[in-house]
């Protein structure tokens, strides 16, 4: 039994419904996550061009507001995705889930543009299968495209005609995840995360012309079909090292992996409305397109008084270097590190009374050079702060909220600039009952 569940008052010890509360909430995540990915596909995001598109992080809100962190990180009650051999010390069901706000103001030298985007957080169902071995399954957005800009330009000197060339990118890649997390011996644990990466990624340039009053939308739509397996390891040592206080150390593997493409590339004709698809034909089709994904690499380091205080510091590499699209190409992408420290304090959980005592504040930072860099050369560069908390419900559940402010990019050095302000809202739900057969006397 973990050292936070351990110490749980019996005021928190009430049921939910059974078993049904979970399951309800799973079928209802997963159909919107499937069948309405589009709601993370609002931001207008230019560097989604590259690559995959922009990296999502597999964290929860409970990450976000610790600056990203969370690879030494567990207190046997919320899931961590960031390191599968924590998962060991959960040793009760839990299910995490959420959805990520953000609004973004972007600017140049020239113009400023401000945007709103929402998009699900993972979705993760954590269950212990003996008392050693934990396992989980999640579903990860992984990366997403969300870029559209146009042009356009007169074909007469009087200025009565004009073609406009819009370009537009949307969709992005996810990933199924299952996760198992073992206690090799009192101090240490391992983990393996397998996962099956799935996903559409389109790239249009759609061009009208509205000489002679035919306004028809002429479109060269990009479709890249993604599948593949993924695989990352875990570390955790967990040494006691005074009376009240461990040192948690952990780390991560993800090796870089080909994954399989299907590529398509269609002309179609539309409508003036650009709705009604008049004629499609395709230019070129190939099943057997590999693109190699880059490797990561984490480590982290936590201070831990169970119950009480938590202090961690992570670092993350990312080498881009060696990505690789399918036509063999980098994209001009650098490797890309992250540094975070964060905390978390809960002011008395073993208090029998007082809701705030048993609230989990937590507060952090982090500093990201990106794989981006413009023609200048300069990198660009990623800093943010964060705040938030977890709110008891029932049981071994919280409502988990956190508020990440930052920027990326400066006018004065990359000539863009971009600032933005995240609000995650998380839940975990936990029972003590869930996935038990219960015992008759």
């Amino acid at each position: 039994m973990s050292d936070a569940t351990n110490r749980l008052p019996y005021c928190f010890f009430s049921s939910f419904s059974g078993l049904k509360t979970p399951l309800l909430f799973i079928f209802a995540l997963v159909n919107l996550f499937f069948s309405n990915s589009s709601i993370a596909q609002e931001t207008n995001s230019p560097l989604s061009f590259y690559g995959i598109g922009e990296i999502n992080t597999e964290g929860t809100a409970i990450n976000a507001v610790s600056g990203g962190l969370g690879v030494a990180n567990s207190n046997g009650i919320y899931i961590n995705n960031l390191n599968p051999a924590t998962l060991a010390r959960n040793r009760y069901t839990v299910f995490e889930m959420g959805v990520n706000m953000e609004g973004k103001a972007m600017q140049n030298n020239e113009r400023r543009s401000n945007t709103f985007g929402g998009a699900l957080a993972p979705i993760t169902l954590a269950f212990p299968m003996s008392p050693k071995w934990s396992m989980s399954l999640s579903l990860r957005p992984v990366s997403g495209i969300t870029y559209g800009t146009f042009s356009s330009h007169k074909l007469k000197i009087t200025g009565e005609d004009s073609i406009i060339t819009t370009y537009s990118g949307s969709g992005g890649l996810n990933k199924a995840v299952i996760s198992n997390g073992y206690r090799v011996s009192k101090d240490m644990y391992l983990g393996l995360e397998t996962g099956l990466l799935f996903g559409v990624i389109n790239k249009d340039i759609s061009t009208q012309n509205l000489t002679d009053n035919q306004s028809y939308l002429v479109k060269l739509a990009d479709r890249s079909n993604y599948s593949g397996f993924q695989w990352k390891l875990g570390y955790l040592w967990r040494p006691k090292i005074s009376k009240n206080y461990f040192l948690n150390i952990g780390a991560t593997a993800e090796l870089s992996q080909n994954v399989n493409v299907t590529r398509s590339i269609e002309i179609q004709t539309y409508s003036s409305s650009g709705i009604s698809k008049l004629n499609a034909d395709t230019l070129y089709r190939n099943p057997d397109l590999t693109t190699t994904l880059p490797s990561t690499y984490r480590i982290g380091v936590a201070l831990e008084r169970p119950g009480k205080l938590n202090v961690s510091l992570d670092y993350s590499m990312t080498k881009w270097n060696e990505f690789k699209n399918t036509e063999g190409k980098n994209d001009n992408l650098s490797n890309s590190y992250k540094v975070a420290i964060g905390a978390e304090y809960i002011p008395d959980f073993e208090a029998l009374n007082g809701y705030f005592k048993h609230v989990m504040y937590r507060a952090g930072a982090s500093y990201t050079q990106t794989p981006y860099s413009y023609a200048n050369g300069a990198k660009l560069n990623d800093m943010n702060i964060s705040v938030g908390a977890s709110f008891p419900l029932r049981n071994i559940s919280y409502l988990n909220l956190s508020l990440v402010a930052g920027k990326r990019g400066t006018l004065a050095t990359n000539g863009v600039e971009e600032q933005y302000t995240k609000i995650v809202i998380g839940f975990t739900l936990g029972d003590f009952y869930w996935f038990r057969k219960p015992k008759i006397d």
